[in-house]
């Protein structure tokens, strides 16, 4: 594919490292332990914030819904994230892989500039705020979990499973987080990442942020990884099936952020649980996001809900245990301090 004209990042922010979208805009590889992303959430404010979403968020949603298609469009063609909420006339009933990822980089590391100005706005957001909340739990569990397993298995490859991954987020930060800690733990391995998700526009840059990684000087300098992007809807598991038939040896950890378990049915969570568990080795983890259940989920989520045609599931974490008396997974570990999301980690 022909790359559109560059648009580069005039003004790049210290200790990051930079990849270009496909359509040629340069964009950070998130950090979450770049200062800028951790000052970005202000938990001590959310209280504040909730209470305001409590009264007066579906009257604000309201006013946004009341703004002239004109201008809407105007927005959306301007802003990854206003694109992602203004999908009425769309069928999409998820948010794509790049409209999270410019909420996940928060208004510090989104960039100056007029053209970034309404997903800086946007990023500023209460969801934004519980988004970049969640990759950093995720992550957090990713990394303890990919570390004791990495010193267990010495001589293993090793194989990321990221389903519904979009630009890769959480297994990216994974890797970084090892290669800053204990770089020691992935030499002379083989490293996949491997993303399993309909859309194509996030896991284009995921595979572009990696190859900047890999880059002289950079995070994965010096290391064996590569990317994949397997067009897969999850309703038909046959591709993640043959995958794992041809990576069976390997040491293989799985994900899905804000994906599997936020929009798929029960029988297509269920089916790709018992795949991942079929065919992978027993000290195999998933780890995982979900949206808490109706009577526990901040309010913000039902103004949200307003403004798009997105259609996320409030599971909550007894809908999952719900789901996991079909598979033999077993609840590993909870993390519910996030006053829309948890985080959780799966084993056998």
């Amino acid at each position: 594919m022909i790359m559109e004209k560059r648009i580069f990042e005039k003004n790049k922010v210290s200790g990051l490292t930079y990849a270009f979208t496909e359509n040629g805009i340069e964009l950070p590889v998130l950090d979450v332990t770049h200062p800028l992303f951790i000052n970005s959430i202000d938990e001590n404010k959310l209280s504040k914030i909730l209470e305001e979403m409590e009264h007066k968020g579906e009257e604000r949603a309201e006013k946004f819904n009341k703004i002239p298609d004109f201008i809407k469009d105007y927005m959306a063609k301007r802003s990854y994230i206003m694109a992602g909420f203004m999908l009425k006339d769309t069928d999409d009933t998820f948010l794509s892989g790049m409209s999270t990822l410019m909420m996940k980089l928060g208004p510090g590391l989104i960039g100056k500039g007029r053209r970034k100005f309404f997903d800086r706005l946007g990023s500023k957001a209460l969801g934004a705020i519980l988004l970049r909340m969640r990759v950093r739990d995720i992550c957090k569990l990713h990394t303890e979990i990919l570390i004791s397993q990495l010193k267990n298995e010495n001589e293993k490859n090793l194989c990321f499973i990221n389903i519904a991954g979009g630009s890769a987020c959480d297994s990216i930060n994974a890797l970084m987080n090892v290669c800053k800690n204990d770089p020691s733990l992935l030499k002379n391995r083989e490293i996949e990442i491997n993303v399993f998700d309909i859309d194509r526009f996030g896991p284009s840059f995921a595979k572009n942020c990696i190859e900047s990684l890999k880059a002289t000087g950079n995070c994965f300098s010096g290391l064996n990884v590569s990317f994949n992007h397997f067009l897969y809807n999850w309703n038909d598991t046959n591709i993640l099936y043959e995958f794992l038939q041809k990576r069976k040896e390997w040491l293989k950890i799985s994900s899905s952020e804000g994906g599997l378990f936020e929009y798929a049915s029960d029988e297509d969570i269920i089916r790709n649980l018992n795949v991942l568990y079929e065919n992978s080795q027993d000290n195999m983890k998933i780890i995982g996001s979900l949206i808490h259940d109706a009577n526990n989920v901040d309010p913000g989520i039902r103004a949200s809900m307003k403004l798009t045609n997105i259609k996320a599931r409030l599971l909550g974490v007894n809908g999952l245990k719900n789901l996991l008396r079909e598979t033999a997974w077993s609840l590993d570990k909870v993390m519910e301090n996030n006053p829309r999301y948890l985080t959780f980690i799966l084993r056998k």
